[in-house]
């Protein structure tokens, strides 16, 4: 989610659930830190997806995106945002176009902004109680008409609706329950013939 606060002085990204936000920061201050890791990382891109903004927030956001991330536009920064939404790897490196920054919500973004698309496993929050299973995640991406479609990346949504129940997120941080996202992949590569 994104949204608009007087104290960050701009656009605000925020990581929230039904009643809580996890992370905050300013879209200038993480931007700053993602070109600093891009500056020192020649072979690494990062795609920031943004989404779920507040209704009142859509006129600031819109008029006002494009001007925050001049520098990565005009390419005065260590890297320019890409061109297209779904970049080949080795011709995004090599024309240092390694940051890719979508947004949904209708605002009809102008590359090199571009448009949200993506199919998504969330569904609705998981719990203590309200697990998902592999097999449920790999239904939920590959019966989305759209997953045939390679321009619409494949999106396992961790936080809520991994196919975790919520005390068991901790575990991808250690690698514990990383499992189930090599299971998740393995079972829609094979069904789309694309990694998630």
């Amino acid at each position: 989610k994104h949204g608009i606060n007087a104290e960050y002085g701009g656009i605000v990204l925020v990581h929230c659930g039904a009643s809580d936000c996890a992370y905050t920061r300013s879209l200038r201050r993480a931007m700053s830190e993602i070109e600093n890791y891009l500056g020192s990382h020649r072979d690494e891109v990062v795609v920031v997806r943004m989404k779920d903004h507040p209704e009142e927030s859509r006129s600031y956001i819109r008029d006002n995106l494009a001007r925050e991330l001049s520098r990565f536009i005009t390419g005065s920064g260590k890297v320019k945002l890409s061109r297209t939404d779904n970049p080949v790897l080795g011709e995004a490196i090599e024309r240092n176009e390694r940051l890719v920054v979508t947004v949904n919500g209708g605002f009809n973004p102008r590359r090199p902004i571009h448009s949200l698309r993506q199919v998504e496993s969330y569904k609705m929050e998981g719990g203590t109680d309200a697990c998902f299973s592999v097999n449920e995640m790999v239904h939920r991406l590959t019966s989305d008409p759209r997953a045939k479609y390679d321009y619409y990346p494949l999106q396992v949504d961790w936080y809520h609706a991994f196919g975790l129940c919520l005390w068991d997120l901790a575990g991808l941080c250690d690698g514990t329950e990383l499992h189930k996202l090599i299971e998740i992949n393995r079972e829609v590569v094979k069904v789309t013939r694309r990694p998630i």
